[in-house]
């Protein structure tokens, strides 16, 4: 049973790495992803979820260094 998802996986990157047409799709695709990254509407996206992570991670760090001290 487990041997047919590792075959399709296998046979899907053979062709991805292994032909010129696969390669060329592999190329589109990280075209796109480039793209889609360099996008200012992602990178602004980007931006909030780090600050908001940032902030995240300062107000728990404060919390855990509060609650350790008290120990």
């Amino acid at each position: 049973m487990k041997a047919g998802p590792a075959f399709v996986v296998g046979a899907a990157l053979g062709y991805l790495f292994g032909t010129e047409r696969g390669r060329q799709q592999l190329d589109k695709a990280k075209d796109w992803a480039t793209e889609t990254w360099n996008d200012p509407r992602v990178q602004a996206k980007v931006s909030d979820v780090t600050s908001s992570v940032t902030e995240f991670a300062k107000e728990q760090g404060s919390a855990l260094k509060d609650r350790t001290a008290g120990s």
